[in-house]
């Protein structure tokens, strides 16, 4: 599938991969700096939505409660409508509205002699258009604590649209590269280098 050209002569974009959560596409016909804009984009400046706050109120896991903040705002938060949601600095709420976040809760206690695992899944949301990002029905979810007899979980965490350039839980990818084709495997520049290694 091929991207149109961007003005005469401009930059192509070939998808070659494109699944749920991947994208594998060869950039050509032009500089190197303009495929580097394009991977700082998506790390940095691409809205999505993160757990911001969160207001424990009863905490008897093993873990702190500042830990546990920690790794809620890691989880990922289907994106997909971030685009109704205002950011906070928009909007003319004090603290925090449906205008520009969304509460979550989670209420897990464990009564068995089982240890308990509470995941992602358990997160219940006030909107359900943003959801933790679970791979399939099938899918637990990501480990947030383990629970024993008699341990307690309750808390209730407000996740907001940001970009990573704030904070890196706000960043929509796990990863971005690209790969210069100096030896034009791919056929698609005339960019010159080096015959011989020596230089290197």
């Amino acid at each position: 599938m091929d991207g149109g050209s961007y003005g005469l002569g401009g930059p192509n974009i070939t998808i070659r991969e494109l699944t749920k959560d991947r994208i594998n596409f060869v950039l050509s016909d032009t500089d190197l700096s303009v495929a580097n804009s394009l991977r700082r984009v998506m790390i940095a400046e691409v809205p999505t939505v993160a757990i911001d706050m969160v207001e424990i109120e009863t905490n008897t896991t093993v873990l702190a409660d500042e830990f546990l903040a920690h790794r809620l705002g890691m989880v990922a938060i289907d994106s997909r409508d971030v685009d109704k949601l205002r950011y906070t600095r928009d909007c003319t709420c004090s603290q925090y509205c449906p205008e520009c976040s969304v509460e979550l809760t989670l209420h897990v206690k464990c009564t068995d002699d089982r240890t308990k695992d509470v995941t992602t899944k358990d997160l219940t949301s006030s909107n359900p258009s943003y959801l933790p990002v679970l791979q399939d029905k099938e899918d637990s979810g990501v480990l947030l604590v383990k629970l024993r007899k008699g341990h307690e979980l309750k808390l209730k965490c407000i996740a907001k649209k940001g970009v990573a350039k704030e904070h890196a839980k706000w960043s929509p990818v796990s990863g971005v590269s690209f790969e210069y084709d100096p030896y034009n495997k791919l056929r698609h520049t005339t960019y010159w280098f080096e015959e011989s290694e020596d230089e290197w």
